[in-house]
Parts: C-alpha cells; sequence; structure tokens
C-alpha cells in the first residue's frame, strides 16, 4: 500500500481503492527553487517600490522619527541632550524633556533600522526582513503541512499588497512579522520536540516511565538475553534528554522571534502571545496533573522563550528610564496626552469607547479584505486612489482577500494548529478595538503581523486542490492571479502614496541647486504657523547631532530664533525657505 501526507497534514491515506488519489509530489528541490525565486522577487519589489513611489523617503510622521531615533542608536545612543533653541530643530514624534531628546517609539525596530543607516541605505533593511518573511512561511508551510501548501503561502506573501506596500517602506511591520512567523514556527517545532504525552512503552507494554527515571542510561554492548530490550530503554530516555535540550534551542528561538515583536510593537506582540499563553497554560496544567514527571522537562523550554522574549522587551524599560526616569511611562503622552489605550473620555481626541472601536475595526476589515491578497470586485481607479490619500472610512469596494480562509478551516479543522493560527488574526484585531485609531493610508497595518498566519490556511484549500487535481494546472492560474493582483491593485494602491504629505526629493534637489561652493548647507523656513510636511524632506536629511551636510532649521518668528540659529552654524551657506501651513518656497522667490 502506498501512503502519502494529506494537504492538512493529519496523516490521511490512501489506496488503490479510493476515487479521489492524493497527486505524486515532484521532487522537493522544484519547491525549494520556487521558494528562493519568491524570496528574491519580495527583496526586488521592496527595492523598486521604496525607489518608484516613496523615492527613499519617510512619507508618514512616524517613518520620520523612526529614521532620526535610527540615527542616533546609529552613534550609541538611545537618549541625546536637547539642542538650543529647541523648537528651531523641533521633528515629529521626538521629544524633549528636562532637556533630554528622544523619540516616543520602542527602540527595536530603530535598532535594527540603525543597520541600514550606518550601510547608507536605510531601505535594505525593510527589503531584507521581507525576504525571509517568505522563506520563512515557505519552510514553516512544508514542514508543518506539505510543500505546496508553504509554495503556495510563499506565493501569498510576496503579493500581499499590504506587504508590497509595508516592506517599501521604514515601518517597523517588515521586521514584526518576520518575528511573528519566527515566533510560530519555533514554538511549533519546541512543541514536536518535546517529549509526548503518552509515555513511550517497553516491549510487552509496560510503561518507560514505570521503568527509569528521565536520565541518560549508559549501557555497554553484551551480548545476553534481554540485550535489546535495554538498549530499547536507553535509546528512549536518552533521546528524551536530547529532546528536551533541543526543545529548549526552540524554546529560545521563539523568544528571539517574540521578543522582537514585542520591542517593536508591544501591543502587537500581547496579540501574537496571548492565544499561545493561553494553551500552555493549560498544555502545562494537564502535564501537571496527568503526567507529573514530565512536567518540568516541558515547563524548561516555555521558561527560556518567557524569559528571552522579556530581555528584549526590557530594552523598551532601559529606553524609558534613560528618557524620563521611570522604566513603565508611556513616552506616547509626552506629544499627545490621550495617546493611550483602553476607553474612556481622556483616550483619543475625543474619547473613546467600544462603539467607536468596533466601528473603526469595520472600516479597516472592509479595506482589509481588499488589501490582503489585492483580490476585490473591479480595480483601483483614481477615486479609489483619492479615497486612500484622504478617508478612512469604509472601503467602497467589496474585497474577496478572506475567501479562502474558510476553506483552509475546514479542510484543517481537526488540527490544533489551524486554531492557534486563526487566533492570531483575531487577537490582533479584537485587542484593536481598544486603540483609538485605525490604519488604513499605509494599508490596515495593525492586522499585518498575522498575515504569515492568514496565508498559511489560505493556502490549503490550493494546496488540496493541486495535489488532487492538475497541480501544473493550479500552478498556472494562481500565477495569473497574482500577476493579475499586482498590475490591477497592487501598483495603483501603493502609487496613491506617491509623494504623500508632499514629501519628494525635488525640495532636496533645489536646495542643492543653490549651492554656490563646497560648505555644508544651512537652510531655515521661517514663518509662524509651518507644518512638518512643509520641509518634511529636509528633515529626513538631517542629522540628530546637526552635523549633517544639510541641517534644517524652523525660525518661529513668534519665538525669534533666527539669530541663536545663525550663531550655531557660522560656517555654513545659508539659504532661506519661506514656510506656510503645508507650502513652501525659496524667500527670494515670488510668493
Amino acid at each position: 500500500m502506498n501512503h502519502a501526507r494529506g494537504v492538512c497534514g493529519v496523516g490521511l491515506r490512501y489506496n488503490a481503492s479510493m476515487t479521489t488519489k492524493i497527486k505524486r509530489q515532484p521532487p522537493i528541490w522544484i519547491y525549494q527553487l520556487a521558494a528562493i525565486v519568491l524570496a528574491f522577487i519580495s527583496f526586488a519589489m521592496s527595492a523598486y517600490f521604496s525607489e518608484r513611489t516613496f523615492e527613499r523617503l519617510p512619507h508618514l510622521e512616524d517613518e520620520v522619527a523612526y529614521l532620526y531615533q535610527a540615527k542616533m542608536i546609529a552613534r550609541g545612543d538611545l537618549v541625546i541632550e536637547t539642542p538650543s533653541p529647541r523648537r528651531a530643530y523641533w521633528q515629529p514624534f521626538i521629544v524633549d524633556f528636562a532637556g533630554k531628546r528622544f523619540g516616543k517609539y520602542p527602540p527595536g525596530w530603530p535598532m535594527l533600522l540603525s543597520i541600514g543607516v550606518l550601510m547608507g541605505q536605510a531601505w535594505v533593511v525593510n527589503a531584507f526582513f521581507a525576504a525571509l518573511n517568505v522563506a520563512l512561511v515557505y519552510r514553516f508551510g512544508r514542514q508543518m503541512f506539505n510543500a505546496d501548501v508553504g509554495l503556495i503561502a510563499a506565493g501569498l506573501m510576496t503579493f500581499s499588497p499590504m506587504a508590497l506596500l509595508l516592506n517599501a517602506t521604514l515601518m517597523g511591520h517588515t521586521t514584526a512579522l518576520f518575528g511573528a512567523t519566527l515566533f510560530l514556527y519555533a514554538y511549533w517545532r519546541m512543541e514536536r520536540i518535546t517529549p509526548p504525552l503518552t509515555p513511550p512503552r517497553l516491549r510487552g507494554g509496560e510503561s518507560l516511565s514505570a521503568r527509569a527515571p528521565l536520565k541518560i542510561e549508559r549501557i555497554q554492548p553484551q551480548r545476553r538475553k534481554g540485550y535489546e530490550e535495554k538498549q530499547h530503554v536507553s535509546t528512549q530516555v536518552g533521546g528524551t534528554y536530547m529532546s528536551s535540550l533541543r526543545s529548549i534551542k526552540w524554546g529560545v528561538i521563539a523568544g528571539v522571534g517574540l521578543g522582537m515583536v514585542i520591542f517593536n510593537r508591544p501591543l502587537t506582540g500581547v496579540g501574537v502571545a496571548l492565544p499561545f499563553v493561553l494553551w500552555s497554560g493549560l498544555y502545562l496544567l494537564y502535564t501537571l496533573v496527568r503526567r507529573r514527571e514530565l512536567f518540568v522537562t516541558r515547563l524548561k523550554p516555555h521558561l527560556a522563550l518567557g524569559i528571552v522574549a522579556l530581555l528584549f522587551a526590557g530594552t523598551i524599560g532601559l529606553h524609558n528610564y534613560l528618557a524620563v526616569g521611570d522604566a513603565t511611562f508611556n513616552l506616547y503622552t509626552l506629544v499627545w496626552e490621550y495617546d493611550k489605550i483602553g476607553f474612556g473620555e481622556d483616550v483619543g481626541r475625543e474619547g473613546h469607547t467600544l462603539e467607536r472601536g468596533l466601528r473603526q475595526t469595520h472600516y479597516d476589515l472592509t479595506l482589509t479584505a481588499a488589501d490582503l491578497f489585492g483580490w476585490q470586485l473591479g480595480r483601483i481607479t483614481p477615486e479609489l486612489q483619492d479615497h486612500l490619500r484622504s478617508r478612512s472610512i469604509n472601503w467602497p469596494v467589496t474585497g474577496l482577500s478572506w475567501v479562502l480562509l474558510p476553506f483552509g478551516v475546514l479542510l484543517g479543522w481537526r488540527r490544533r494548529w489551524t486554531y492557534l493560527l486563526l487566533a492570531i488574526p483575531a487577537a490582533l484585531i479584537a485587542l484593536h478595538v481598544a486603540y483609538w485609531i485605525g490604519a488604513q493610508r499605509y494599508s490596515t497595518r495593525y492586522y499585518f503581523e498575522a498575515l504569515s498566519a492568514v496565508a498559511l490556511l489560505s493556502a490549503l484549500p490550493v494546496a488540496w486542490l493541486a495535489r488532487r487535481t492538475s497541480r501544473l494546472l493550479v500552478y498556472v492560474v494562481l500565477t495569473a492571479v497574482f500577476v493579475n493582483s499586482f498590475i490591477t491593485y497592487s501598483i495603483p494602491r501603493i502609487d496613491a502614496l506617491y509623494r504623500y504629505n508632499r514629501i519628494s526629493p525635488v525640495q532636496i534637489e533645489q536646495v542643492q541647486a543653490r549651492r554656490s561652493d563646497e560648505k555644508p548647507l544651512l537652510v531655515i523656513i521661517t514663518g509662524e504657523d509651518v507644518r512638518w510636511r512643509a520641509f518634511g524632506s529636509l528633515m529626513a536629511v538631517t542629522s540628530p547631532y546637526l552635523d549633517s551636510d544639510i541641517v534644517v532649521a524652523w525660525d518661529d518668528t513668534r519665538l525669534g530664533v533666527r539669530q541663536a540659529i545663525l550663531d550655531r552654524f557660522p560656517d555654513r551657506e545659508l539659504i532661506d525657505l519661506i514656510g506656510n501651513v503645508n507650502e513652501w518656497h525659496f524667500a527670494d522667490a515670488a510668493a
């Protein structure tokens, strides 16, 4: 009889009498090569959109702050002295407190981004992790289910508009997704290696736990009656010991993955961890009651996971302590005092209630249904592009990216991991109901870290079809779907953000064109009401230490700081701009 694993990995078998047979799988190297190609495509698309759409510049206030923090960390600092005059060198989401300057965000993503800053190519960090995400989800899907699931999930990750967009930005979601996927994969490996709840049996049916403690027994080879049985005992016991070490190793790796999420996006880290905290608690409680002799063995990898994750999370406390002297302080409230999680009149600009949270969640999910894989009823039109730039309400077109998910859950309904994967998006959606603002401009990014889990479940029905019909035909059709969604959805959807917030290299180029010698430049933008958009491009190239080739300063006419700015930079060539809200022009040009 021939046997083959089912698409859901539940040990499905078939024989010649079955009417539906699983097709013979191609050599594994074909899948591996295809996964490598997808990883390179993901890297290339990150490079492409970061250059084409975002022009290698931060387009959101968040990105401006991340880049500023990364430049500080690249020089070895989490906190620096506030430059004087303070207001002249302000940047969004950068805080001045008690003579110290620091970013409001946790230091995790800026630490990773600082690698790109040191390379002179900040964009490359997200591009690198984008490729790793594709490779890792392929490996996870292949090992947990089968190679078809892994490859299809990798394809869904590669061509997801959410991924294509965020991978090209300076936001931290791509690395957080990698951390979440690494955590899931390592936790799965940890579980598989940990000694099973059902004890191994000796010949004759007696339980190993009744005959020997959990330790290595050294039995010298000898020929006598009963030797084979003792050798079997030694193999089982020694294997348990080695399995314990391997499970601890994977617990450490899972802790690294979860820590990468937490020290980047703490609320997201809670959402990713929550289903596994609940499951682990039940799992360990059951072990304590039913197999007490295995409790410590099973507890060790979980302890390793928790300790490593907490060490990563500790960087947030360190950052907060260096900034304000309180490791638990919410730095977000130093920018907006209402920027908190929860419900109440003091949360959000106008208070936050459960009703507001559910309404915002509904808005975001309508866009998620399209952004997830780029499947919707209709194309992205100029009107929809304008909607993306200016409105954060219901997406007016019906998205279809979720259609495979119910079938994936149905196929995997007997597997515990189907529900653990499904719990990730559910937890992230539920937790972010308590956050007062949604996210649509850069896609519904608060749910992005669930992409690998959703991709794996969505790949199940396609893989099931491929293994029972024509694999070639299924992959040809799937490739056509990817190409179509990329052309008709992803490109116009991402290009809607071209020069969003008035950010472009044009301002930098025009300033550079006015340079008369080799001196570094001091650019002063003068005006009473000047928003960051009027000089955000110049902010991106200004060093926190004010020693870059271009330094931009704001001369707020209400404060009279111009002379102080000039006195600080006596050896720089001066270029004057006039700012008014979001607009700017050269001082010697007509307004």
